[in-house]
């Protein structure tokens, strides 16, 4: 499956299961929770990127990469944050 077809198939799939949130507090609360278990795979994620020696080359072209940052938080703390990077390697044009 190209890529395309598969990110349109997954897009489709969140917009099938997708749940009109209410506005309010339950719609927050909502999105606090799908926050919070976002940032809890992300870690997961970023711990088995590690893991794997930094970068992994997927089957279908695209590597997963790690990204870091240090800043200063508004309280004057710093923190440090990580994520990872997905790129799909494209061919390089050819010049003339």
């Amino acid at each position: 499956m190209c890529e395309q077809s598969a990110t349109r198939h997954h897009h489709d799939s969140v917009a099938a299961d997708a749940k009109p949130l209410s506005v309010g507090h339950q719609g927050m609360d909502e999105i606090a929770s799908l926050v919070e278990t976002y940032l809890v795979a992300e870690r997961h994620l970023v711990a088995a990127v590690e893991l794997a020696g930094g970068a992994v080359a997927l089957p279908d072209g695209r590597t997963v990469t790690v990204g870091r940052a240090e800043f200063d938080a508004l309280l004057g703390e710093r923190r440090k944050r990580a994520w990872v990077v997905i790129r799909k390697q494209t061919p390089m044009p050819s010049h003339r």
